[in-house]
């Protein structure tokens, strides 16, 4: 367990250092590749590399590496655990989750870009087999993005079948957008189905805001469900993440 903690503590320090010490003129090297739990088509850029860190209920914190190992191909490791921030005893998730998605289709004026991937990270508490928020599993994601005098406006929208069964295994589904207010500003929004996590035809609504405090560095504060879903109406949770892009 000691060995495990100076690993967490060795990826925070890395994170530190590259907000602080990383090229402040960089160019963007990251498309958006998630709206809040939900993936887009976006991609790190080949030759880059993206460290990630979402602060969530319960002391929680989840830090994600991502690279573009191809021009299409983008993979990842996730790990993280709750009351990390806090006192007692650390609940650390079962194991280090993996992700990788490959574009099929470039964007153009007529088409979206689209995307297969595979993902085993959910978010929120890991309880029961499960992660509070399902992991994607196996899904395609479709983005398209439009350009106007008032700015920026993306749409995604995206199908996946989740390697957690418990609570249900149908297909589901999410759409969302992000809509960009200046250059460094951005609302996002996205609706799960979650028709594989219960009964219930209500489904998650989640929002956040994006700002880009330099080129290379993004930080984004997240408001989930929305609509209160699961057993005793829960409250609306705040989540905070952090996202620096850097070249290899």
């Amino acid at each position: 367990m000691r060995g495990l903690r100076g690993k967490v503590g060795w990826a925070l320090c890395v994170l530190i250092s590259a907000t602080f010490c990383g090229n402040a003129v960089a160019a963007e090297r990251a498309e958006l590749s998630r709206i809040v739990d939900s993936p887009t088509a976006g991609l790190v850029g080949k030759g880059y590399y993206a460290v990630g860190l979402r602060l969530f209920a319960g002391g929680g914190v989840l830090g994600q590496v991502q690279a573009g190992a191809l021009k299409r191909l983008t993979i990842g490791l996730s790990f993280g655990g709750r009351e990390i921030i806090g006192q007692g005893a650390i609940d650390w998730n079962p194991r280090v989750e993996v992700a990788a998605r490959y574009r099929v289709i470039e964007e153009s004026a007529t088409w979206p870009a689209l995307v297969l991937g595979y993902e085993t990270q959910g978010y929120g508490t890991y309880a029961r087999a499960r992660y509070e928020n399902k992991s994607k599993g196996f899904f395609v994601a479709m983005s398209k993005n439009f350009t106007s005098s008032l700015g920026q406006f993306g749409v995604h929208a995206g199908a996946n079948k989740s390697r957690e069964t418990v609570g249900g295994e149908d297909v589901s589904g999410w759409v969302g957008v992000d809509k960009s207010l200046n250059e460094d500003l951005s609302l996002l929004g996205e609706y799960e189905l979650a028709r594989n996590d219960g009964s219930e035809s209500v489904g998650y609504l989640n929002a956040g805001a994006r700002w880009a405090v330099a080129p290379q560095l993004k930080v984004s504060l997240l408001f989930k469900n929305l609509l209160q879903r699961g057993l005793g109406e829960p409250e609306p949770s705040r989540e905070l993440t952090v996202f620096y892009t850097e070249e290899f």
